[in-house]
């Protein structure tokens, strides 16, 4: 069933009994541009504050204001983005998983992991044992099984982080 025919109310009649049930969520208008402005004043907000921020003296470059500044922008970029999508109603890529129990599961999994290792993290251990370990965790409850994603993939990523982190902004990890 396309969208034009599930707004309109239009059914099939000779729908097939093993057709597959459409499970994705009905257009909903209100919602998005709902969605789009709540991100658009969360961004101007954040811009805001941002630029507040009061420093001893002025470095020039990239200061205390710039991060959040940044981010800012690309919270306010997006959110005009999805204002123009909904204001035009162009329709995202409906292409999504069916819906089922696996995505409590998922989420279930990921909010205990990220405890433990948090946890774990205030206790002492490593970030260069935890990170990997975590990301190794998470790849298999989502179902990413080969070795690039349960060993490459965690490797690289924590070596970017502590690379990033620790060595550039020297921020302890």
């Amino acid at each position: 069933m396309t969208d034009a025919e599930f707004s309109s109310g239009a059914t099939s009649a000779a729908a097939p009994e093993d057709a597959p049930l459409d499970l994705t969520a009905p257009p909903a208008p209100t919602l998005e541009k709902t969605a789009a402005a709540v991100v658009l004043l969360f961004g101007v907000v954040m811009l805001a504050a941002g630029r507040a921020i009061t420093l001893r003296n002025e470095t020039g470059g990239i200061d205390p204001r710039w991060w959040p500044s940044a981010i800012a922008v690309g919270i306010i970029a997006c959110g005009a983005w999805m204002a123009f999508n909904a204001l035009t109603r162009r329709r995202g890529e409906r292409d999504v998983d069916r819906v089922g129990s696996h995505g409590w599961v998922h989420v279930m999994a990921t909010v205990a992991m990220t405890a433990v290792v948090l946890v774990l993290w205030q206790v002492g251990v490593s970030f260069l044992v935890l990170a990997p370990a975590y990301l190794i965790v998470l790849n298999w409850v989502y179902g990413l099984r080969n070795w690039k994603s349960l060993l490459l993939f965690p490797a690289i990523i924590t070596a970017i982080l502590y690379l990033v982190f620790q060595l550039l902004l020297k921020v302890p990890l």
